[in-house]
């Protein structure tokens, strides 16, 4: 869709922070992190949201978050973490592209610390894309499950 950032990222039309990609979705650094490690995996093609979007890349992008989650909690020591999709600007959407949250919660603090969002830095893009490297292999376990 012209003029959507996700679909220009998903395209290496835009910048961004990729943690992994195939042609199916993408992981990227969500660039006003709401906690270090906010991450955002996204559908390559456009649908509007998950009410639109195929049941295969709804599962597909959902199995990542999930190894994600499994990553931050188990090999990462993440207290929580949480794994959200909005769908419609009244729950919350503003990039009206499929992409589910992944948010380690390092602090605690729940919902409450949506508003506490801060402009992602290139060092702790970097940090984070070096702390999940050595997991990617997960992703792909997780993904490989079809």
């Amino acid at each position: 869709m012209a003029g959507c950032i996700f679909c220009k990222i998903a395209k290496s039309e835009a910048p961004a922070h990729f943690v992994y990609q195939d042609s199916d979705i993408s992981i990227i650094l969500d660039i006003y992190p709401v906690e270090k490690g906010h991450l955002l995996v996204i559908s390559n093609e456009h649908y509007e949201s998950i009410h639109d979007t195929p049941s295969r890349i709804i599962s597909k992008v959902f199995r990542a978050a999930a190894a994600l989650a499994r990553i931050y909690r188990v090999y990462l020591g993440a207290p929580g973490v949480n794994v959200v999709t909005n769908s419609g600007r009244a729950a919350g959407q503003e990039v009206f592209h499929f992409h589910v949250h992944v948010l380690p919660r390092w602090r605690g603090g729940g919902w409450r610390t949506l508003t506490m969002r801060h402009r992602l830095t290139s060092e702790e893009a970097e940090e984070v894309v070096n702390m999940i490297k050595p997991y990617i292999h997960i992703i792909e376990e997780y993904l490989a499950g079809e």
